[in-house]
């Protein structure tokens, strides 16, 4: 055992929610003993894909649901004032679900088709509200519905695209004025779907290296310390799923 255990680039309390998270997941979408493909931004289907519809069905072929009956509708965006030099969306929401007369419907912000690996996490996070749409609450109870919901996008494979797509900060010019845009998309940090990304890696046996090229520079760190951390703590991460009384999570 070494001397000095290696920490996720979480605290404790986060770490322990993803793992019950996991462990929900795995009752809850009944696939233990599925590899589900371990998604990165160079995967050809995306990448072969060159509109909003074909991303998403990409994206629907991937988390296997390509059969589940889904509707896909665009929403234009507001424009962005020019004038507004730093433009801060908090926590923009880029898409939404609904069951509509027993059909999943999913909207989308038009301003995401410029960021297409940003669009097929939002697809990914939202087919994931349709994944649980009867699962009942999540560890924690129905206020971190939305956190589980990342969650189960990393779980499915999809954590890279989640993680890199969490927070954005870039430069805009219209040719006379120009300023910056910062934006939050989802719920969990950058550094929980790291960790969700890391945990996906061993549960279904993947090297989560493969991960380190495709994510941002300033996160390969935080992917080696959660995978460290968890093959340190949790050798055989599927005995300790098993081994979490999810009752201790029940909400009341």
């Amino acid at each position: 055992m070494p001397l000095f255990r290696s920490k996720p680039p979480i605290d404790q309390d986060e770490f322990e929610w993803l793992l019950a998270c996991f462990a929900w997941l795995r009752t809850v979408l009944s696939d233990a003993e599925i590899r589900p493909e371990f998604v990165l931004p160079d995967n050809p289907k995306l990448l072969s894909a060159r509109t909003g519809p074909e991303l998403f069905g990409a994206v629907r072929e991937l988390a296997g649901m390509e059969e589940w009956p889904c509707r896909l509708e665009k929403v234009e965006a507001d424009a962005v004032d020019p004038y507004q030099q730093v433009v801060r969306e908090g926590s923009a929401t880029c898409g939404t679900f609904s069951v509509e007369n027993g059909e999943a419907v999913i909207r989308y912000s038009s301003a995401m088709l410029r960021d297409p690996d940003a669009l097929a996490a939002t697809f990914a996070h939202e087919l994931c509200h349709f994944l649980l749409v009867e699962a009942g609450d999540p560890p924690g109870g129905p206020d971190l519905l939305e956190h589980a919901t990342d969650c189960a996008a990393a779980y499915i494979g999809f954590g890279v695209l989640l993680a890199n797509s969490a927070r954005t900060f870039e430069q805009w010019s219209d040719g006379q004025m120009f300023g910056w845009r910062s934006s939050a998309n989802g719920y969990l940090s950058e550094q929980s779907l790291v960790t969700a990304t890391a945990l996906f890696s061993a549960l279904h046996g993947y090297d989560a290296k493969e991960a380190l090229p495709a994510l941002k520079p300033y996160l390969r760190g935080d992917m080696k310390k959660a995978s460290k951390a968890i093959a340190q703590t949790h050798p055989d991460l599927a005995a300790s799923l098993g081994a979490i009384d999810l009752l201790e999570w029940s909400y009341g």
